[in-house]
């Protein structure tokens, strides 16, 4: 491995040298596998130099000693050397919610990737000189794949790593900020496949802005696919969402005010997001609050499938140095066929599959939603006869959620959020929220759900049947 040079361009190698610095089994995994000489410019190699002598000295990263052990290379290195490493600290301090076993797997892909070049090369030589059994043992012995960073395998009586996870504060990567629907999840974790349901209008465009600005807020990198709404609408109820303005151009809105236990409606004049100045003003306030960042890209022809958006996460990696956490499509029903001739039913299914394993093999969270059909409008609770296209979604879903509303409910700004399916925990929970779409406010208190709600004799069962 020593002569091997891998590349990556670098945003990526920023990436490596940040995860270095912070985690120890990264850079025990990385430390015989990526050469300083992969590195390219003077400021990472002399970086990423101090990390690993640091390391081979003491077997852990330098975490927070990093930079007292910099400045003590201060005087052995030329002032322009220094400079430009500063500015590359500067760099890595900015960098957000990284994904360290993402990153590794990347790294592992590359070893793969160059191994297989390298073979090609020495394959044609043998060929050219007729040497078909070597070339073939060549081949053969390149497309075995490297060690992986993570193996699809453990022994559950000596591997014990997975036992120390459970007692991490962070094992849920974010939460939801509906502080109801949180007690009964715990939050969100990477490799998840969230799916929320709903009928025409009931709300499930805002409810995944409304997840895009929690997890900024958390600190995590966004990026918030709409297939069917353009730049314009997005970026509308996006500010809308974060600066609690209304769409109105005069600043009028029927907004929810609280009234003893209940909330009611008053007609009152409030900030409007053609208040330009006052809308880049919440966004820099966000900005610099949350941490967190966000990508948007829009086709409003739903001309997307699983494919494009993993193109989409690499080009945003190696243009913009952007390594996404939270992936949202805006919707699931409508995304691209996956192969010419596709039934819809298939093309859901193909499509749904295919978030999840993005999540899985990115190690994020995708976040999702499905229409419901005529009957679900009405509906006290979404069953599973009630999704308009494809049912195998909420199957392959490790997390369902059902935005249900009565025509009672919407005239009093109430809805409710009922957890169809949950692979890892209690289903069929509710949460009752009090919502204030005229600010694009999904949630903005709660209320207590009867345990009886939905249920029902005969042919109307609450909940997913299954």
């Amino acid at each position: 491995m020593d002569d091997q040079v891998l590349e990556f361009n670098n945003h990526f190698l920023n990436q490596i040298i940040y995860h270095s610095i912070q985690d120890t089994e990264f850079v025990k995994t990385i430390r015989n596998v990526v050469p300083i000489s992969t590195f390219k410019t003077k400021d990472r190699k002399h970086l990423i130099q101090i990390i690993y002598d640091f390391y081979d000295d003491y077997k852990e990263a330098p975490q927070e000693n990093f930079f007292d052990i910099f400045k003590e290379y201060e005087d052995t290195i030329t002032n322009d050397l220094y400079d430009r490493c500063m500015n590359l600290i500067g760099v890595l301090k900015d960098i957000s919610g990284s994904n360290a076993k993402y990153i590794l797997n990347k790294i592992n892909d590359a070893m793969f990737h160059f191994q297989l070049e390298e073979a090609s090369i020495e394959f044609a030589g043998l060929i050219k000189a007729k040497d078909y059994d070597k070339a073939t043992g060549v081949i053969l012995e390149a497309i075995k794949r490297p060690r992986q960073i993570e193996e699809p395998y453990y022994n559950y009586v000596s591997d014990r790593g997975f036992i120390g996870d459970r007692l991490k504060e962070d094992r849920y990567k974010m939460k939801t900020r509906i502080e109801g629907l949180d007690n009964l999840i715990g939050g969100l974790r990477n490799k998840w496949l969230v799916t929320t349901l709903g009928a025409t209008k009931a709300g499930k465009t805002w409810f995944l802005i409304d997840m895009a600005v929690a997890a900024m807020f958390q600190g995590l990198n966004v990026l918030f696919i709409s297939l069917e709404m353009g730049k314009e609408q997005i970026d509308e109820r996006l500010d809308m969402s974060v600066g609690f303005m209304t769409s109105s151009p005069k600043g009028e809105a029927e907004i929810l005010r609280a009234m003893g236990d209940t909330y009611i409606k008053t007609l009152e004049t409030i900030d409007t997001i053609y208040d330009i100045k006052k809308v880049i003003k919440n966004r820099e306030r966000l900005k610099k609050i949350s941490g967190g960042n966000l990508e948007v890209v829009a086709f409003d022809r739903g001309r997307l499938n699983y494919h494009d958006v993993n193109r989409i996460l690499d080009e945003l990696e190696e243009k913009k140095g952007f390594y996404t956490n939270i992936l949202i499509v805006d919707y699931l029903g409508i995304m691209k066929e996956t192969e010419a001739g596709q039934k819809k039913k298939d093309r859901i299914s193909e499509n749904c599959l295919g978030l999840k394993e993005i999540a899985a093999t990115r190690n994020l969270i995708s976040i999702s939603a499905m229409q419901g059909n005529r009957r679900a409008m009405t509906a006290k609770v979404f069953h599973s006869y009630l999704v308009a296209d494809d049912i195998d979604t909420i199957f392959n879903s490790d997390l369902v959620l059902a935005i249900c509303q009565t025509d009672i409910e919407e005239k009093e700004s109430r809805a409710r959020i009922y957890i169809a399916n949950y692979r890892h925990g209690k289903q069929h929970g509710s949460v009752g929220i009090y919502r204030d779409l005229s600010i694009g406010q999904f949630a903005v208190d709660e209320f207590e759900v009867k345990d009886d709600w939905g249920e029902t004799s005969g042919e109307e069962q609450a909940g997913i049947e299954w």
